[in-house]
């Protein structure tokens, strides 16, 4: 009985491990048939390492050749994860590490964690190393597996806060363009957020390299497998001229902080000086603006970034591009060319300036109880900017083709400046646009009345446009004619300085306009500056240069009106357009024509001659 029972037993032992047997073998066959690359690529994962070696990235250039933003070479700590996780003695390790890198344990976690992609990939802890981290950490090499140090490179501003809103900066890849951008950028990777830095990356970036190497059980290179040189990335020259940059910058907020004594309180505003034969941006001017270098310094990049993000006066918005202003008197010129087109009045035709319209536009001697201007034509009218003149005839003129010429001019579109994708496009109004914004009121408030059509005919109401967008209409004046698409990059140039892509001027269109029409109006604007009763002839007072321009000032109510000024020189060959919006500097003489005139002195190489300067 005993016996039947123990081989009863020793059956039910031997099927059991035969089953065992069988599944073990089973789960060896599918081991080595179905799973052998991935053993094998982590077999090589544990030998091997790919380091990747990031390009330099290029350099940002003005058009005359001078760096404005470079690469310098620096050095960068390190760490693969998985060489020190595998290891008993990771909390020691990371003792010594941060001993030398002067960091926590939990701070050297916490980057960890910021940085691992996949356990393999090394993180980059601290960048732009003192050379005697370098020696420390060689010098422990034994106790600290998978560290070690890349060489990199570290982004410069050279010029502070110059171009700023152009230029822009780097930060941290999001996760968002670590989707778009691909492979070929990890996590701690810095990455254009703004300006030409994010919409040239894929110039400036580079091409990536590598190096395999074969690794001890300590994690140390023993051998170097294979390798691929980085590419370093193109170079941008822009069309700006970093002298006169500076220059608009800094006259700009000495002009304006000078007006403080006056009890005018503007410090914002934008400047933007432009080639009339090319369209070519030579200054763009934004104020105020921010230092891209600070928001790469691990120390600060946070609070300064939160600190421009609440700052009310918008350091990061680019007023030139983005700011949208009612123009004033500045927009009288394209009112003028209009006008003489659709031959509502003739140049020389007189007209009696009362100084008060028939839907009650008022001129500027009226407000101030002076004795109106009286029998005026075109010349005299742009000269002492008299609102009762271009109301009447622009109501003459009517909203429709009124909108179509402001339009031809570029106004309520995009300029076409390809480094701007936030371009804001001002607005032209008209009778389709006033019914569906109040499409909600009553029905008369939804009706397109002659005192609207007056209030754009002076630049005052709806009338919405950008600095950029008056220095194109103004550049079309000067040449006569034609729409350039404005630039703000000149070449994109290998490392090695050959010519990858070379602006040439593109026309957007050229304008039907009469060359008596040109004529008359150029003449007007040239009276603003040389007329006795000329609104920027104080200004100008004794400078060399044939000028035309036109003092501008867009109420704000409450508050002290804008200040603008927009002009060309010399009349009869144009170089170039300056066009000047002070926020807030109470009239167009008082703040912004003195700033165009001292830019114009500079860019002439007028204010190293005693007496033409104010």
């Amino acid at each position: 009985m005993k016996d039947k029972v123990f081989e009863k037993r020793l059956g039910i032992f031997f099927k059991i491990l035969f089953l065992v047997i069988l599944i073990l073998a089973g789960r060896l066959w599918y081991l080595q048939i179905f799973q052998v690359n991935r053993y094998v690529q982590m077999a090589e994962g544990n030998r091997m390492r790919r380091i990747r070696l990031t390009p330099t990235r290029g350099e940002i250039l003005d058009r005359n050749g001078d760096v404005l933003i470079r690469s310098r070479p620096a050095y960068t700590v390190s760490l693969i994860p998985d060489a020190l996780y595998n290891k008993s003695s990771s909390s020691e390790e990371l003792e010594v590490l941060g001993e030398i890198l002067g960091l926590t344990n939990e701070e050297l976690q916490e980057l960890m964690k910021k940085g691992q992609t996949y356990p393999y990939e090394p993180v980059r802890l601290i960048e732009d190393v003192d050379p005697s981290v370098v020696v420390a950490i060689e010098e422990n090499r034994a106790r600290l597996p998978g560290v070690f140090i890349e060489e990199g490179w570290i982004r410069e501003y050279l010029y502070s806060d110059l171009a700023s809103h152009l230029v822009g900066y780097l930060g941290i890849i999001n996760e968002h363009e670590l989707r778009e951008y691909g492979s070929s950028y990890n996590s701690s990777d810095l990455v254009g957020k703004s300006g030409i830095e994010l919409l040239y990356e894929d110039y400036l970036r580079g091409k990536l390299g590598s190096v395999t190497v074969e690794v001890n059980a300590l994690s140390r290179p023993i051998k170097t497998i294979g390798s691929l040189e980085p590419i370093p990335g193109y170079n941008i020259e822009m069309s700006i001229d970093k002298d006169l940059q500076q220059f608009v910058q800094q006259t700009f907020i000495e002009h304006t902080a000078s007006l403080k004594e006056r009890e005018i309180n503007a410090s914002s505003g934008a400047v933007v000086v432009l080639n009339p034969k090319t369209g070519e941006i030579l200054a763009m001017v934004s104020v105020p603006g921010y230092e891209p270098g600070r928001l790469l310094d691990p120390s600060e990049r946070s609070s300064y970034y939160a600190q421009l993000i609440t700052d009310p006066s918008l350091p990061f918005f680019n007023r030139a591009l983005q700011g949208q202003y009612g123009p004033g008197s500045v927009f009288k010129p394209f009112i003028a060319v209009a006008m003489l087109e659709e031959e509502v009045v003739e140049p020389d035709e007189l007209f009696n300036a009362t100084g008060v319209s028939q839907y009650g536009v008022r001129d500027w001697v009226i407000t101030q109880r002076l004795a109106p201007f009286g029998l005026i034509n075109l010349t005299d009218a742009m000269a002492v900017s008299s609102n009762h003149y271009f109301a009447e005839f622009g109501v003459k003129v009517g909203i429709d083709r009124l909108s179509k010429w402001l339009r031809e001019f570029g106004f309520g579109a995009p300029t076409g400046l390809v480094a701007a994708p936030q371009e804001a496009i001002g607005l032209v109004p008209d009778r389709e646009w006033k019914r569906q914004r109040f499409s909600n009121a009553p029905v008369y408030e939804q009706v397109w009345y002659p005192t609207d059509t007056e209030q754009i005919s002076i630049g005052q109401g709806f009338i919405t446009v950008t600095p950029l967008q008056l220095a194109v209409g103004y550049s079309a004046i000067a040449n006569r004619g034609t729409i350039y698409q404005p630039t703000i990059i000149k070449r994109i140039l290998s490392p090695e300085g050959n010519v990858i892509q070379e602006h040439t001027p593109v026309i957007t269109r050229k304008l039907d306009v009469s060359s008596e029409t040109w004529d008359a109006v150029i003449k007007g604007m040239e009276a603003v500056i040389t007329h006795p009763r000329g609104t920027a002839r104080n200004v100008f007072n004794d400078f060399p240069i044939s000028v035309a321009g036109k003092t501008g000032s867009y109420e704000i109510p409450g508050k002290d009106a804008h200040g603008l000024f927009g002009a060309f020189a010399p009349i009869d060959d144009p170089e170039i357009v300056v066009v000047v919006v002070v926020e807030h500097g109470y009239g167009g003489s008082t703040s912004a024509a003195p700033i165009a005139r001292k830019i114009l002195d500079y860019y002439f190489g007028l204010d190293q001659i005693e007496g033409l300067t104010d």
